[in-house]
């Protein structure tokens, strides 16, 4: 089975976090790529880690369906399902934000993957977990042969299976240094990587 994350690593969150930045008024200054790290620190700069987690709460929630599947993901999951290798989502994502309005950020989640044609049910599991804890657990007992992730901190959490492979997923050229295991770019890479062609 492979693993994969759902935040920032199949949904990209950058227009749901322009959106979210433009309603709170801490849009990143002119000449500035607006995206969710620049977002970030914008709603830092402004006004601390409260409006932050606002935001989040805003992008992850009632302003999902701004956010767009990474390209190539869709591919990659089709290839996958089409060469019946089993896939799994394992996530650690909370049920609700820290802040502002009660939305189960949980369901929005999965109303994001069924408007997207991403929704394949028992071929295609959802699991969320409550802590990353969890998440290593369900890694570990699924017997994953790999997990495709954003965090290096998932990696290095006590009790990573050294059976699975983790791959980074790091499109924005974040951990340019990282040399633990593969990293890759985009899913296109991340399917040559995985799947490759049979012979």
């Amino acid at each position: 089975m492979i693993a994969l994350d759902l935040d920032n690593t199949i949904i990209c969150y950058d227009d749901a976090f322009r959106a979210a930045a433009e309603d709170t008024g801490c849009l990143p200054a002119d000449g500035i790529a607006i995206n969710k790290a620049s977002v970030k620190a914008s709603a830092l700069a402004k006004d601390g880690n409260d409006l932050w987690t606002r935001l989040q709460g805003i992008a992850y929630g009632s302003g999902i369906q701004k956010a767009k599947p990474f390209p190539g993901c869709k591919q990659f999951i089709s290839r996958a399902l089409d060469r019946n290798e089993k896939l799994a989502i394992i996530s650690h994502k909370t049920e609700y934000p820290a802040i502002g309005a009660k939305v189960n950020l949980r369901v929005a989640a999965i109303n994001w993957l069924g408007n997207n044609g991403l929704s394949f049910g028992s071929r295609f599991p959802v699991i969320f977990c409550d802590s990353r804890e969890e998440k290593i657990e369900r890694i570990r007992s699924l017997n994953c042969r790999a997990l495709l992730d954003d965090l290096p901190e998932v990696f290095h959490a006590p009790g990573f299976p050294s059976a699975t492979r983790f791959v980074l997923f790091d499109p924005s050229d974040a951990h340019a240094d990282w040399s633990l295991s593969p990293r890759v770019a985009s899913w296109d890479a991340a399917t040559e990587l995985l799947m490759p062609p049979r012979k």
